[in-house]
């Protein structure tokens, strides 16, 4: 709504974790070389700890990020698996097929792996994240993956991210042996004041936002007292500041503003930022329902086509309010989005799991389909365009749950909660509250997941028909993979087998809203 406005490129306060955003802080500094001292040294085991919304993750993928190309990984998003489920999600990633479907298969696969990746002179890290989630079962095969070693090193690098409560779930007596492995560990907590204030200056500088919009110093305290320094909740209270300075026609965000923003997000924040959690569903749900709310509410009577200046002025164009029609669309989504905010507050994990997968294979006429985990974001969604169980969190409860996604579009999105019927509601909301990781399901086939002769027959005449031919077959899945967003390391994984499914034509259920299949 106010990027424009601003002259942002992009909205400076989302809540996904985009590693250009990543600050710095010296707490962040201080994770980071912990992180590295620990990679370098290939002992144990590397902890990072923090409190909900410090940046684990954000600092994580900046760390990805830095790896060079000697280095393998394998990244687990969705920790909420038993010991054969992780090791399987972790050959997933290293594109490993094990012999048969035994937790010794897949070991035996991995270690095979890892020495080989030794001799060619590649490390192999493996990052978990949410960590916190993994039974003591789980955690203890973790143990057991990292004695895999030669007589001089480990052979994998393991790392563990997750909430405060990590620390005490490895105190456990049963699991002492893996605690006394962490060579390296940091506990990551809220910004300083000071920091406070370079965090916000620099997300707004990468927004492309530097010199058009500034923050007093008397709001920046302000911003610091109600979030407790927790960066997503700078990110949301700021969000809503900038929506306030837009509506009110000016560039400087003051500590009045700050506080109506928090008010209007109606959470006690100075009380409950030491956790965080609570707050952070208050804040993040209040945030997009006054904002759909004010969409229902406020009609543009002179809106200029690009929120751009108007000649001669300083501010956007005058906005008049007028009465909303009850019928609208905007009140029908804020509605809608309420229910999906009582649905993801109490949904049972396990039942909402299954509901989503099932009314995925409805959409599919239940023909028999293979599932792909993907970490990923709506525009990929988009792109794929196929029926999607997406993991959404709602921090006032400690487990996730799932909905089904069933279209999508710029503005909306239609998803099954549970046993309700197919609801359309603000894709600001799906987005703000979604893990990114997504469960898509497609027709694959037995012959794909086990013949590597056939994949490649399959691959090459969809990969031409997308234009991706006339090359040796490494080479057209490296240039296809970069296309798609995907890891271009040449190898026809299950996530690239299925993007090039989706990305070829044929009759199927789609995304795209009003288009029941393409």
């Amino acid at each position: 709504m106010y990027e424009a406005w601003y002259g942002f490129a992009e909205k400076p306060f989302n809540l996904t974790p985009d590693p250009k955003y990543l600050y710095l802080s010296a707490k962040h500094e201080e994770a980071f070389a912990h992180l590295e001292f620990g990679r370098r040294e290939r002992g144990g085991f590397i902890l990072i700890t923090g409190e909900v919304g410090t940046g684990k993750t954000t600092l994580a993928r900046y760390f990805l990020s830095k790896l060079g190309a000697d280095t393998r990984t394998a990244v687990v998003l969705y920790p909420a698996l038993t010991a054969v489920e992780l090791l399987q999600a972790i050959l997933d990633d290293l594109h490993v097929t094990p012999r048969g479907d035994s937790l010794k298969g897949a070991i035996d696969a991995l270690h095979r792996y890892l020495l080989e990746s030794r001799a060619s002179g590649h490390n192999v890290v493996l990052l978990i994240d949410e960590a916190q989630d993994l039974t003591p079962d789980v955690l203890e095969q973790v143990r057991l993956i990292s004695n895999l070693e030669t007589d001089t090193e480990k052979l994998i690098q393991i790392i563990l991210i997750g909430q405060s409560e990590l620390r005490d779930v490895l105190g456990r007596h049963e699991l002492r042996q893996l605690a006394q492995r962490i060579t390296a560990r940091y506990h990551l907590t809220p910004l300083s004041l000071p920091d406070t204030g370079e965090y916000v200056r620099h997300r707004l500088e990468v927004a492309g936002g530097a010199g058009k919009v500034a923050f007093t110093s008397h709001a920046l305290g302000e911003l610091h007292r109600l979030s407790g320094g927790i960066p997503r909740l700078v990110n949301l209270i700021s969000d809503r500041s900038l929506l306030a300075g837009f509506v009110e026609t000016t560039r400087t965000i003051t500590a009045s503003m700050v506080r109506a923003a928090a008010g209007e997000l109606a959470v006690p924040l100075s009380r409950r930022s030491r956790r965080g959690r609570t707050a952070l569903v208050s804040v993040a749900l209040a945030t997009l329902l006054a904002v759909l709310a004010f969409a229902a509410t406020t009609r543009l009577a002179r809106a200029p086509t690009s929120y751009g200046l108007p000649a001669g002025g300083s501010g956007p164009a005058t906005t008049v309010a007028t009465p909303a029609d009850p019928e609208s669309p905007g009140q029908t989504s804020t509605e809608a989005g309420a229910r999906l905010d009582a649905f993801l507050r109490s949904a049972g994990r396990e039942q909402s799991f299954a509901q989503a997968n099932a009314r995925v294979a409805r959409a599919w006429a239940d023909r028999p389909l293979t599932q792909t985990t993907l970490r990923t974001h709506l525009a990929q969604l988009r792109a794929i365009s196929l029926p999607t169980v997406l993991e959404m969190f709602h921090p006032s409860r400690k487990d996730t749950c799932f909905v089904a996604l069933l279209q999508l579009d710029l503005r909306e999105a239609v998803v099954a909660a549970g046993d309700r019927p197919d609801e359309s509601v603000p894709v600001q909301l799906i987005d703000a509250l979604w893990t990114r990781d997504a469960l898509i399901s497609w027709p694959e086939g037995e012959p794909l997941r086990s013949d590597e002769n056939r994949v490649a027959e399959w691959a090459r005449p969809r990969l031409a028909a997308l234009g991706y031919g006339g090359e040796d077959l490494a080479a057209a899945v490296r240039r296809f993979q970069a296309d798609s967003q995907l890891v271009s390391d040449g190898l026809l994984g299950p996530r690239t087998r299925m993007v090039l499914f989706a990305r070829n034509p044929g009759p199927r259920p789609a995304l795209a809203l009003g288009k029941g299949t393409r």
